[in-house]
């Protein structure tokens, strides 16, 4: 058994490389430290795809980063499969022999970022098609993703550019419930209830605009574009073990999450022309998990009661007690918390919503702080009625970014 936990810390061995690789500005060999999914073990498959997909989505490689997070959905789907005798075996050891099958907000930010790839690459069907999926997984786990703001932000658009304004305006004004706030995205309420005819509803979701009108949806020109921008700042927590101790050998593992980014600085949006109020959701991805993993809390406190008590029968049942000593120690050591964990995400996710007319833009955004900085984007040129998209990160290697027009 010693053995096995020494060989499954060094599976993880390419996961650390990539990890250090793409905060130490190294993408390409952070790719190639995830080269094949064979080079993982297969307890760990699952964070190889989502690792590399999120280094992928970073350095710009959107086409990769959507194969390899498809990889991750698929395996998703077959992980729903529970192994018995995986399960059975974990009841005596540990965790770390189980399939990592990834924290609820993990499993619904691959759908996130696989949206944000499908759109920048201009193909909003298919990013639909992962706003649906999404959107099962915040309501299948509500208290565990209702503070995932970007990506309900996310799945609205998406329904809206797809011509669905019926669940854009479902989804728009679950956003303004949940957020306690419906400012950031008055305008897009105001606007789709007229269309729904929604008279009384207008009026209401009027009164929270921060303007009279300028740069409203409900008031722009037919000639208006839009200018959408997916910037992330920091780095999420990562997971570290905790342990309760019962003399004399009964020992109860667990994992928490620890902060590496405490501040979230607002963009800073600097454009040199004509444009309408900017408008901002955020996720506090570190919230996010952290709620994932409280609500998985009851189910792992009774999985390690049932496995301290299984361990202290199989060691009361040896009658030598030598050998009893030794089984105990054994169990002892093996009892260490899983602290896997998608380690590439940023600590805050920010969509945002500027209204521009069409003809050629200047843009920066500036964010402040250890990941701060600022970020110019290549002059822009938008066409009438058309919506621009533009990634932006200060996770890792530094800013990037791409523009692409959505026809």
């Amino acid at each position: 058994m010693a053995l096995f936990l020494v060989l499954a810390g060094c599976a993880s061995g390419p996961l650390k490389q990539a990890r250090s690789d793409f905060y130490g500005g190294r993408p390409g060999q952070a790719v190639e430290a995830l080269s094949s999914p064979s080079d993982i073990s297969k307890r760990d498959r699952l964070l190889f795809y989502m690792e590399k997909g999120l280094i992928l989505h970073h350095a710009g490689d959107y086409e990769e980063s959507i194969n390899t997070l498809l990889e991750a959905t698929a395996l998703i789907k077959e992980q729903d499969i529970i192994s018995a005798s995986e399960q059975a075996g974990s009841m005596v050891t540990t965790e770390w022999i189980t399939e990592y099958k990834g924290e609820y907000a993990e499993r619904l930010l691959v759908h996130t970022y696989l949206m944000m790839g499908f759109l920048v690459t201009g193909r909003p069907e298919s990013a639909l098609v992962e706003a649906k999926q999404a959107l099962e997984v915040l309501d299948a786990h509500p208290k565990a993703t209702e503070r995932d703001h970007f990506t309900r932000a996310l799945i609205a658009h998406c329904f809206e550019i797809n011509g669905e304004i019926n669940g854009a305006y479902i989804e728009y004004k679950k956003l303004a419930e949940q957020m306690n706030d419906p400012a950031p995205v008055a305008d897009k309420l105001t606007a789709i209830a007229g269309r729904l005819g929604f008279l009384d509803e207008v009026e209401t979701w009027r009164e929270h605009l921060p303007d009279t009108g300028t740069g409203s949806s409900a008031n722009r020109k037919p000639s208006d574009g839009e200018l959408i921008l997916f910037v992330s700042q920091g780095q999420a927590p990562i997971k570290i073990p905790r342990n309760i101790v019962l003399p004399p050998t009964i020992r109860f593992s667990f994992s928490t999450y620890k902060e590496r980014s405490r501040h979230f600085f607002q963009p800073d949006i600097h454009i040199a022309s004509p444009a309408g109020p900017a408008r901002m959701v955020t996720t506090d991805v570190g919230a996010v998990l952290k709620d994932s993993l409280n609500a998985r809390l009851a189910r792992i406190l009774a999985k390690e009661t049932a496995r301290a008590a299984t361990k202290e029968i199989i060691a009361q049942q040896i009658d030598d007690p030598l050998a009893e000593i030794l089984v105990r120690l054994a169990f002892f050591l093996m009892e260490e918390p899983d602290t896997r964990a998608w380690e590439t995400l940023p600590a805050y996710m920010t969509l945002i919503r500027i209204p521009v007319s069409a003809g050629d833009h200047e843009l920066a955004i500036q964010t402040s702080g250890q990941y701060g900085g600022t970020l110019q984007l290549p002059p822009l040129t938008v066409s009438p009625q058309r919506r621009f998209y533009h990634i932006s990160t200060r996770t890792g290697f530094g800013p990037r970014g791409l523009e692409t027009r959505l026809q």
